[in-house]
């Protein structure tokens, strides 16, 4: 029982370092570029990923549309993107990345896409999997009601 004990404290501090990790290093990108960190991954795709529809950007961030669109509509009154509907299809609209925001991407703090993000991608596939299913297992036995909520980017907050 007292291994037990042991563990699930080992177990929060880790989650505690990552949660705060991620949330430090938001706030530094939001004091050196005056973005948030989402803001900053999303500005990054776009200008990676020429011509992006709304409904990838959303999928390569892991946020709800309605979300993206909103965070879309923060960088585009920063100047930093514009949005082109195509000529051929009204409803489908193509995002760009400005001059202003290509010269902030070339100043602000790297990774663009975070840190938790970037420690993800340097795991294994093998990896990858036993921690997906570790925590599924812990948000099913957590029966969190609002699932919304794994949609919405990590604040600096």
């Amino acid at each position: 029982m007292e291994n037990n004990d042991i563990e699930i404290q080992d177990i929060i501090r880790k989650l505690r370092l990552i949660f705060k990790t991620t949330q430090a290093h938001s706030k530094y990108v939001e004091k050196e570029c005056g973005l948030s960190g989402a803001q900053l991954w999303m500005l990054y795709e776009v200008s990676v990923t020429l011509g992006v529809r709304v409904s990838q950007l959303a999928k390569t961030l892991s946020v709800h549309p309605s979300t993206c669109s909103n965070m879309l509509d923060k960088l585009e009154e920063k100047g930093l993107v514009y949005r082109d509907r195509s000529k051929k299809d009204q409803r489908s609209v193509h995002l760009y990345v400005t001059d202003a925001g290509t010269e902030l991407l070339t100043k602000a703090p790297s990774p663009p896409q975070g840190k938790l993000t970037e420690a993800l991608d340097d795991l294994t596939d093998e990896q990858l999997l036993v921690l997906n299913g570790s925590l599924a297992n812990l948000v099913e036995t957590l029966n969190i009601s609002d699932r919304k909520a794994s949609f919405t980017p990590i604040s600096g907050g």
